[in-house]
Formats: C-alpha cells, sequence, structure tokens
C-alpha cells in the first residue's frame, strides 16, 4: 500500500507539471484569439472529424441510452445519481477554490462533502443544502480563466475532445488538473482498484446523466441550426465564457469590499 501510495504522489508530481505547462501554452495562446468576433478554430478539420464521430456513437448508444434512463428511472432515483456525482466532484471544487483565493467557500465545499457522504448516504441525497450550505462547482478550467489576462471568450483554439465534446486548450487543461488532482482517482491508485471497477462507471454515470440534461437543449439547438458544429462551438464558448465573466466579477467586487473595509479601518 505504501509503495502505491508513493507512486501516486509521483504520477500528482509529474500530472502537475504537465497541467502547469498545459496552462501556460493556453495562456499564451489565447493572445492570437479573435476576442468577441468569432471562436478561434485552427483545428476545425480535425475538430470536425472527431464531432462527426461523437455524433455517432451519440446516435447509435449515447442518446438512446439517455433516453432510456429518462423515462424509467424514476425522478428520485436520477436526482439521486445526480446528486452522488455532484458530491464525488465537491473535493475538487473545494481544491479549486483555494486556488482562486476563496478558502471559506472551500470550507464550505468540504462541510457540504462531509455532511452528503455521512447523513446523505454517499451524496445520494443533498442533506447539506437543507443545513444551510449553498452548493458550489468550480473546475480548473474557469481558475485559469479567472486569472488569464485575456477576455474570458479566449480559451486558445478552439477543440472537440472524444466523447467529451466541445473544449479548448484551457478547459482542456482544466479537465486534465482536475483528474490529477481528484481524490478520489489518488487514491484508487494508492490502493491498485482496478479503472474499470471505479472510473469506468463513475464516467458512464456522468455522460448519461450530463447528457440527460442536455437532451431537449442540444436537440433544440441541432434542429434550428444550419451549421450543428459551429452552433455548438458559439454556445459552449459563450457559456464558458459567461460564467469565467461572472466569477472574475464577483472577484473584483470582493476585492473592492475588501479594500474599502480596510480603508475603514485605517480611518
Amino acid at each position: 500500500m505504501v509503495e502505491g501510495i508513493l507512486r501516486s504522489v509521483a504520477g500528482f508530481r509529474r500530472s502537475v507539471v504537465l497541467v502547469a505547462a498545459m496552462a501556460a501554452l493556453a495562456g499564451g495562446c489565447a493572445t492570437n484569439d479573435t476576442k468577441d468576433q468569432e471562436v478561434w478554430d485552427p483545428l476545425e478539420t480535425p475538430n470536425r472529424f472527431v464531432f462527426a464521430i461523437n455524433r455517432t456513437v451519440d446516435v447509435i448508444a449515447i442518446r438512446p441510452l439517455t433516453v432510456f434512463y429518462r423515462d424509467w428511472m424514476p425522478e428520485p432515483g436520477q436526482k439521486g445519481v445526480h446528486n452522488a456525482l455532484e458530491n464525488l466532484q465537491t473535493p475538487v471544487t473545494a481544491i479549486n477554490e483555494v486556488v482562486q483565493g476563496a478558502p471559506k467557500r472551500a470550507a464550505n465545499s468540504m462541510a457540504r462533502f462531509l455532511v452528503n457522504s455521512t447523513i446523505g448516504v454517499a451524496g445520494l441525497f443533498d442533506v447539506a443544502s437543507s443545513l444551510g450550505l449553498p452548493k458550489t462547482r468550480e473546475d480548473a478550467g474557469k481558475t485559469i480563466g479567472m486569472y488569464a489576462g485575456v477576455p474570458p471568450e479566449n480559451g486558445g483554439p478552439y477543440l472537440v475532445l472524444p466523447l467529451a465534446g466541445p473544449s479548448n486548450f484551457r478547459d482542456g487543461a482544466g479537465l486534465l488538473a482536475d483528474y490529477a488532482v481528484d481524490p478520489f482517482r489518488i487514491l484508487t491508485y494508492a490502493l491498485n482498484v482496478d479503472w474499470i471497477a471505479y472510473s469506468g462507471p463513475r464516467l458512464a454515470a456522468t455522460v448519461v446523466d450530463a447528457r440527460s440534461r442536455t437532451l431537449f437543449a442540444l436537440d433544440d439547438l441541432e434542429k434550428n441550426s444550419v451549421d450543428y458544429y459551429a452552433a455548438l462551438r458559439s454556445a459552449y464558448t459563450q457559456q464558458r465564457a459567461d460564467l469565467i465573466r461572472e466569477k472574475r466579477e464577483r472577484t473584483d467586487s470582493r476585492s473592492e469590499l475588501n479594500r474599502r473595509d480596510n480603508l475603514a479601518l485605517v480611518h
């Protein structure tokens, strides 16, 4: 077991170095972006190829499975699955909140995790919200975007990831960072738990849960767009930009309030 922990620590360090390099590259590439005018997509040809494969897999497997899940899984069961998946993601959210300079929100997130993991039966029930612990969701892509000195639309070259779908260099680096620091991934690696036994079911449940929540929106977008690829690219970029812009504005407001409080104390 000790050997497994040492291997996980070494792997963690290598992952962090790789993620840091990719994040720096994302920030550097973003300076060549076209800002708010259009999404920078220099890899459009391979992106469209991956997009076509993703759509084929979605039509053949993911969407039918999602429709079956939506129609046959009772609503309380769907809510429980969603709660459990969000609970597993909470430690990563807390880590990002620490990096974002919000230790109080990180403490709130860890309190939510402890409450929901115990009283909430492994996260199936969101007991923490009823106890006044608000839900937050952060990821490393937003963290990088918060500190990057470019407009939030500028995430570097647009990417379509196999199965994961729309992304960009910034959010792709963020995915790697979140994967690297996920305590559950580190723990299962240290304990030599088979990947398929843990990460496989979690990944499958995450895909189906996320797809069920975007089913109508994506169907509507595809039906009403001339170029579904371009429409999805634009929608994804704008959604992520809005999240990052909102985070920057909240951070700036908090900094301004702290500055005024400090001035008031001085006077």
